[in-house]
């Protein structure tokens, strides 16, 4: 648990577009974005960005947040004018896989990408389609004709743990051929409005409690402009500024934000309005899943 927050955050999400077409139960995008306004990052916006952090010690910046980073076009071009600018920064992207083909990962990989990460949360293709919509099979087979090693290098499998995750048939299909899994419990806020009854079919929604820092380390900046105090601040209820007239720096500085960060570094999440409706803070928590 980090107790002060960085000068300057190491990890920044910057999300370059606010469109997504998965269906996963899990996720509140159908619920809070879809049919709402279309925004793209504009690419000066994004290169003053990173010509911002470049005078920062950063280890990851991440081009997505709430979306599908493979649905905006220019994804190849921000990478690789990200890579430039920042030749050792590590750069990622995550992604449902429904546009998934060898030829993107190529892309991505000569691009300058260093992870892709690919929501796979069970092998049961049964489960697989009810919980992200769509079938596992076209997923399986890019995957297993990836015969480049460099190109197999940058795939991780990102699992929101389903009932049906079975580590050992995980390990078969990808650990051993040198792809990284990495296993994560699902989070959720009250005002997602997920149906719970059905995600309770294919999740334990176990009640987390741990001590959540991500704002005291991580940045996320959003399509539209605005910085939010979380990734998981769908409804964007907590803005902290917004960097189309501002630094990442200066709101990183501001009062609002450090009222928050200091709230968090006494664990006082009941105090902030988001964090006190989230899974992940450390507050007693009375979620009904029974629905």
């Amino acid at each position: 648990m980090r107790t002060i927050a960085l000068d300057f955050p190491k990890s920044i999400l910057i999300e370059t577009c606010n469109i997504c077409q998965g269906k996963c139960i899990f996720c509140p995008y159908s619920n809070i974005r879809k049919g709402n306004d279309i925004y793209i990052l504009e690419k000066d916006i994004i290169e003053r960005l990173l010509y911002e952090i470049k005078k920062y010690y950063v280890e990851r910046i991440s081009l997505f947040n709430n979306n599908e980073p493979l649905l905006d076009n220019r994804i190849y071009e921000i990478i690789r004018t990200t890579r430039d600018i920042l030749p050792d920064v590590e750069i990622t992207l995550s992604t449902n896989g429904i546009l998934l083909k060898e030829e993107t990962v190529k892309k991505l990989y000569l691009a300058g990408l260093s992870a892709l990460y690919i929501s796979i949360p069970t092998l049961i293709d049964k489960d697989y389609k009810t919980i992200m919509g769509y079938n596992i099979i076209h997923i399986l087979e890019v995957i297993r004709n990836l015969h480049n090693s460099k190109y197999i290098k940058i795939i991780k499998i990102a699992i929101p743990k389903a009932l049906s995750f079975n580590p050992d048939e995980f390990k078969k299909e990808f650990t051993e051929k040198g792809i990284e899994i990495c296993p994560w419990e699902i989070e959720y806020i009250t005002n997602w409005k997920l149906n719970l009854s059905e995600m309770r079919q294919y999740f334990a929604m176990n009640k987390t409690t741990v001590s959540c820092d991500r704002p005291m380390d991580q940045a996320v900046i959003t399509s539209n402009g605005n910085m939010l105090l979380c990734c998981r601040d769908w409804h964007e209820e907590i803005i902290l500024g917004n960097i189309k007239s501002d630094t990442i720096y200066n709101i990183w500085h501001n009062n609002k934000t450090k009222a928050i960060q200091e709230l968090i570094s006494k664990q006082e999440y009941n105090k902030i309005s988001l964090c006190r409706k989230c899974s992940m803070a450390k507050v007693n928590l009375s979620f009904d899943t029974s629905r």
